[in-house]
């Protein structure tokens, strides 16, 4: 199967709306059907089992994007350093970044298994399960850590793909494991009667098949590119982690913002508040999807160009996403302000008024970060394809952690509940201040190195 990496015309000439039809509208697809397989399972455990079977799950969420950190971390680095080096002609840079990120990635999550072999239940009570959620959250731990190494290689070798001029055939795979989880779900938890357990199994099952699938192209010797043909090399890894950082920084911000969430709701709401928040961030993460399938989709393309030096052609990929991006968080805004509330009903049973109604509440007033995420998501994927991994995890750091604390933990104390929705798209609109500044910055830097 032939790789667009290296077609010059395609990457650096082509007109930049068909360069994102063929890179960011493919990665927008497969990250928008892995929202939709997560929004499924919340469905199917919120309508079929409980509101506290649902907040178990919650519980577990943080850790799953930790699962998702890591493979973004290793990912997105390597993902870096293999357009750059196309940029530059240097396969054997591009051969070996990918060796190293998939030895590193292969390691961590299997020590990961072992410890959550031994220790699952003290991890559950870590994360925040209290008495009513434990047996949720830890039927779902043990249905999912036997396949956290399939898990985590199956988002790699989505994003070497992607590196590799191959974003549509990733799409296709994770098309696949979607449809696969969407029939195993319901098979597991209803008909099966494996309760939140059968949720996990099936995501588990569906990425180990979709690893396989992916692995057609990412594992064979016979492409150009491919995991096992280069080194492994210390000093690449570092580079990678580095490069990557930035993006774990802002996935492992979403796991600490549920975590304070989750601690916070139970306050004032209890095992209610933990269901409600569970079914917003479900809403919230279609939306974040799309951004982030966008922003990543592009990574390739922004990287090969800066490496390739053809500046000016940077600038215009970014003023471009960033017009694409309002468009979107209008759009998505419009939506969940008219159907919020029937959007939030799929998740429970009619007469679960209770939590129906912290739900629609809250997700009135947390809607309003679409206008401004997509746009702080952008440009800490814009920074990392340029490798300035420092200004990204800045605005990762403020966007996903620092605001995010201050506000949960200043406005809940005034405001009770209400305030923790506020707190989400306030820290957007504050870290957009910052994103703004480095990004007109950044542009007089390429501009200046252009002439």
């Amino acid at each position: 199967m032939k790789s667009n990496l290296d077609n010059k015309n395609l990457l650096g000439t082509s007109p930049i709306s068909e360069v994102f039809v063929k890179y960011a509208i493919p990665s927008v697809i497969a990250l928008l059907f892995f929202g939709v397989q997560n929004i499924i399972d919340g469905i199917i455990v919120g309508k079929h089992l409980s509101s506290d079977a649902l907040g178990g799950v919650n519980i577990i969420l943080p850790f799953y994007s930790i699962l998702i950190v890591i493979s973004f971390v290793i990912g997105v680095g390597s993902l870096t350093i293999v357009s750059i080096g196309a940029g530059e002609n240097n396969i054997n840079k591009s051969q070996d970044a990918i060796s190293t990120g998939f030895w590193a990635l292969l390691v961590t999550a299997s020590v990961i298994t072992v410890i959550l072999f031994f220790y699952a239940k003290d991890f559950a009570l870590l994360l925040g399960a209290n008495k009513e959620l434990l047996p949720f959250a830890l039927s779902y731990l043990n249905g999912l850590f036997p396949f956290i190494i399939p898990i985590t290689l199956g988002f790699y070798s989505g994003s070497i793909l992607r590196a590799t001029g191959h974003p549509n055939f990733s799409m296709t795979s994770m098309l696949i494991t979607t449809l696969i989880n969407l029939i195993l779900s319901p098979v597991f938890v209803i008909f099966l009667k494996l309760g939140v357990m059968g949720a996990s199994l099936a995501t588990g099952i569906s990425f180990t098949i979709g690893l396989i699938i992916s692995g057609y192209i990412s594992f064979n010797p016979k492409q150009k590119y491919a995991m096992y043909k280069g080194k492994f090399r210390q000093n690449l890894l570092g580079k990678i982690i580095y490069n990557g950082s930035s993006e774990g920084v802002s996935e492992l911000g979403t796991a600490i913002t549920v975590l304070i969430i989750n601690y916070t709701v139970v306050k004032f709401s209890g095992s209610d508040g933990v269901a409600a928040f569970t079914a917003i961030n479900y809403v919230n993460l279609i939306g974040v999807l799309i951004f982030i399938g966008i922003s990543e989709g592009l990574v390739p393309v922004l990287s090969y160009n800066f490496g390739a030096k053809n500046y000016n052609r940077v600038k215009a990929i970014l003023r471009f996403a960033v017009k694409i991006n309002i468009i979107i968080g209008l759009l998505f805004l419009t939506i969940v302000q008219v159907w919020g509330s029937s959007i939030l009903q799929l998740f429970f049973e009619s007469s679960n008024s209770k939590v129906i109604r912290i739900a629609t509440l809250g997700l009135s007033i947390y809607s309003f970060v679409f206008l401004v995420n997509g746009l702080n998501i952008l440009a800490t994927s814009f920074f990392t394809s340029l490798e300035d991994a420092r200004t990204s995890i800045i605005i990762s750091v403020l966007r996903g952690i620092l605001f995010v604390i201050l506000g949960v933990t200043v406005l809940s104390k005034f405001l009770g509940i209400n305030g923790v929705w506020i707190a989400l798209p306030l820290a957007e609109v504050l870290t957009l201040i910052f994103s703004v500044y480095f990004l007109v910055y950044k542009n007089k830097q390429l501009s200046a190195i252009e002439i």
